[in-house]
């Protein structure tokens, strides 16, 4: 799943299931600083690997190579409108998933109309919980005898409490939801 961060007063996030590498190319990758642990854990880790080139040292004649620095954390992708080709890059985003989303899946003219705002203002903390991020489903497309077919998502989880009808379509989005929402009795006995 890829995380949007979407720059306002106040910032707004969205969340896709799968979008194709190339697509990504040209947005800014942020870290999560900032935001709370559960956030992250919904998040989940990225590893971004940046190579360090090779220097060639003009009075030896040799070459100096470096081992690439490895970041491992939780990262958005941030969608920052004053830059143009930024701009240009979400609208292909936008052009692809209108050509991929499932046809029962709703969306608005402008995709950044779904997104959720992180905070009710531009000066109060996150407010928003990651289960009520919109994520857009975009099905893999699988190859069988070289033939492309769109496979569609099929399984979701709902949640089990009385009372609540929340259904997600990632494992990962019920857990924390369960976690958020409903903790165990054991658990609120412990904190008291």
């Amino acid at each position: 799943m890829q995380i949007f961060r979407l720059m306002g007063l106040p910032d707004k996030v969205i969340a896709f299931d799968e979008l194709p590498k190339d697509l990504l190319k040209g947005f800014e990758l942020c870290r999560a600083e900032g935001f709370p642990k559960y956030w992250k854990k919904w998040m989940g880790e990225m590893e971004i690997v940046t190579k360090i080139p090779s220097e060639l040292n003009p009075v030896t004649g040799q070459r100096s190579t470096y081992e690439p620095f490895v970041e491992k954390d939780s990262f958005f992708y941030l969608v920052d409108w004053t830059i143009k080709p930024v701009v240009e890059k979400w609208k292909e985003i936008e052009a692809y998933v209108r050509s991929k989303v499932p046809a029962d899946f709703r969306l608005t003219d402008k995709l950044e109309d779904m997104a959720k705002p992180l905070a009710p203002d531009k000066v109060s903390g996150i407010t928003l919980e990651p289960d009520d991020v919109t994520v857009i489903p975009i099905p893999k497309e699988i190859q069988t005898n070289g033939i492309s077919k769109k496979n569609e998502p099929t399984v979701m989880y709902k949640c089990e409490e009385p009372g609540c009808d929340r259904e997600f379509d990632h494992k990962n989005g019920l857990r924390l939801h369960g976690y958020k929402k409903h903790p165990k009795k054991e658990e609120a006995a412990a904190t008291i």
